[in-house]
């Protein structure tokens, strides 16, 4: 993801390390959020969690979902711990939702018809008496 105008990377030194360890000891963060902080790419921040989780220094304390619901960005905390799984459908109730879905728009969109219809029957209507 290419950085906003205006937005500075920082050069990954002792500096940047400090940064992002004063913000994940200081309360629980995303990545993003951290990239926004520390200024650090987030390929750099995937990459350096990643050696932390490794050495258990932090761990997946709650996941914040994307814009479709989904279990997407890990929310880090410092310490010991162990991560909090995604959430995962099963393939029926995938397929139960996506049947509801389904049927929702079959029914808004016959309400729509049966309104348009009615909207075009009082046009013709008028036009009739005014003929």
């Amino acid at each position: 993801m290419p950085s906003p105008k205006g937005a500075k990377h920082h050069r990954v030194n002792q500096d940047a390390y400090a940064r992002v360890i004063k913000e994940i000891t200081n309360e629980p963060c995303t990545l993003r959020h951290l990239e926004e902080v520390t200024g650090l790419h987030l390929v750099t921040l995937y990459r350096l969690f990643r050696i932390f989780k490794k050495h258990k220094l932090v761990y997946i304390s709650a996941w914040e979902p994307d814009s479709r619901g989904r279990d997407a960005h890990p929310v880090f905390t410092f310490g010991q711990g162990r991560d909090k799984p995604k959430f995962r459908m099963s393939r029926a109730e995938i397929a139960r939702r996506y049947r509801e879905r389904k049927k929702r728009k079959a029914s808004t969109e016959i309400l729509d018809n049966i309104i348009k219809g009615a909207a075009h029957e009082k046009h013709t209507n008028s036009e009739a008496c005014t003929a």
